[in-house]
């Protein structure tokens, strides 16, 4: 893959600093940053604007919003406000999206969760209109369906999109969450000119921990060449993220992280552009 049209995910590196993580997309020839919200939290949004700028990195998703199933209506009111504040710092960063990780239920209520992701997000459109910021749904593999979020299947994620019928709502697409998904090439033609972000990390066993246990792609068992050519059939023009969380990584430097990410994304065959 040509890395100019790859963006470095600040979690792949956490350790690293937002300068830090600046210096070595530059230097590895990334065209952009993936910004979780904490790694630009010591610095503040305008300072991380500014630098991702000057290196003439585009800041490819902000990570996250979301979380909208809350027990009591004071909870979600406070979710609500967090999302806005979410959509605001995505837009002072001119980002491409804002990544929903959508929340898991409460009181064991997976119907009522739904509900209220339903309309956490539809809450938001006004706000992400006026903010230019398109706000990207992150369907989660199933075992993060007590934890993470109850949108647990790339159908379910395209079916609510459908249901919100707002251009300002799309999709995240992680390989680690929807790469097992037998109708995945069929959803993926559906969900078309709605995905927003595209991530890619490898599924390598064992799994020690449902989070932190992903692989740079190329290391496990998902087809990543299959995978990018999906996407850019579907009609995806974005970057590429490489977003890996991974206990085993962390405990590296960043700077050999970013190495290794850049060379797993180097070795994928990309699809050759249509003939016109």
């Amino acid at each position: 893959m040509d890395l100019s049209r790859c963006s470095l995910n600040s979690v792949t590196v956490r350790s690293a600093s937002l300068p830090q993580l600046i210096d070595l997309a530059s230097a590895h020839g990334f065209g952009g940053v993936g910004l979780w919200r904490d790694s630009y939290a010591e610095h503040g949004v305008d300072d991380a604007a500014r630098r991702a700028a000057a290196a003439g990195l585009r800041v490819t998703s902000v990570c996250r919003g979301g979380m909208f199933p809350q027990p009591t209506r004071t909870e979600r009111a406070r979710a609500h406000d967090d999302n806005r504040r979410a959509i605001d710092e995505a837009h002072a960063l001119h980002a491409d999206c804002l990544v929903l990780v959508c929340g898991a239920a409460t009181a064991r209520d997976l119907a009522m969760a739904r509900a209220h992701i339903f309309d956490g997000i539809a809450a938001l459109i006004e706000h992400a209109a006026a903010a230019q910021i398109p706000l990207a749904v992150e369907p989660m593999h199933p075992m993060m369906a007590a934890d993470r979020s109850a949108i647990t299947s790339l159908g379910e994620a395209v079916d609510l999109v459908e249901r919100l019928d707002s251009p300002w709502v799309g999709l995240a697409v992680d390989t680690y969450h929807v790469w097992w998904d037998v109708a995945l090439d069929s959803l993926m033609t559906r969900a078309g000119a709605r995905v927003h972000s595209v991530q890619l990390a490898d599924w390598v066993l064992p799994i020690h921990g449902q989070l932190s246990s992903r692989g740079m792609p190329g290391d496990g068992h998902i087809d990543m060449p299959a995978f990018v050519d999906l996407a850019r059939r579907c009609g995806y023009a974005g970057m590429f993220e490489v977003e890996v969380l991974s206990d085993q990584w962390w405990s590296r430097p960043p700077a050999d992280v970013a190495r290794a990410a850049s060379r797993a994304l180097a070795a994928i065959t990309e699809p050759a552009p249509a003939a016109p």
